[in-house]
């Protein structure tokens, strides 16, 4: 779903208070300069949704060209998600910035998504990274997960803090089964061996839509 049907109570902040309130460069580890960077244009405000957000059951977000303007979202506070979450831009660059702390069962960040995190990151299970040379996560505190899987050696991940997890990491077009078979049969359940990076984020995410476990005990 996109932004606006996630959430009806963002609130448009002109472009001047936002970036004052919200430093994206800094919010970016600096990876980003300019808010240009990311848009190439100049925005009209962020949208901002003030105070804590909690979702119960999974949680799936991102924009396609053309259905929603080009903005920055920002939850000024912590994000919780009783379930699975998974962000996925498609040829558009929406950032999403939570100052506070993320909280979740499972978290893929996949293709354009750019996330950035203020605090810290908690992930019960696993954290997917599939990004574009534009995808980007940021997590400037304690990060933690059951696994990380990282399929793609594309966009900037960025632990300021460091990141506690098992690490299982592919390059595109490897099939995990050939990529560190044994480290990728202690991390994911056989299952999930046997798919190339076309479709193994799919795979995982209806396994995780479903409750079914998705990582070795």
């Amino acid at each position: 779903m996109s932004f606006e049907q996630w959430c009806t109570r963002w609130e448009s902040v002109p472009l001047a208070e936002a970036a004052e309130q919200y430093d994206i460069c800094k919010a970016s580890d600096n990876h980003v300069e300019d808010l240009e960077d990311i848009f190439g244009e100049e925005l009209e405000g962020f949208f901002v949704h003030r105070g804590d957000l909690t979702i119960d059951g999974p949680l799936s977000i991102g924009n396609d060209p053309g259905l929603a303007p080009d903005t920055v979202y920002v939850i000024d506070g912590d994000l919780t998600v009783n379930g699975p979450m998974r962000f996925l831009n498609a040829d558009v660059y929406t950032p999403l910035y939570v100052t506070g702390s993320v909280t979740t069962q499972h978290l893929m960040c996949l293709m354009d998504s750019i996330l950035f995190i203020g605090g810290s990151l908690t992930v019960g299970g696993l954290l997917m990274t599939e990004l574009s040379d534009m995808g980007m996560l940021v997590v400037h505190r304690a990060a933690s997960a059951g696994a990380w899987l990282e399929t793609r050696d594309r966009g900037d991940v960025i632990f300021v803090d460091d990141l506690k997890a098992r690490r299982l990491r592919m390059s595109e077009g490897e099939y995990l089964e050939d990529s560190d078979a044994d480290d990728a049969a202690d991390i994911l359940l056989p299952e999930f061996l046997d798919s190339d990076t076309d479709d193994v984020s799919e795979k995982l995410w209806d396994a995780a839509l479903e409750g079914r476990p998705l990582l070795r005990p």
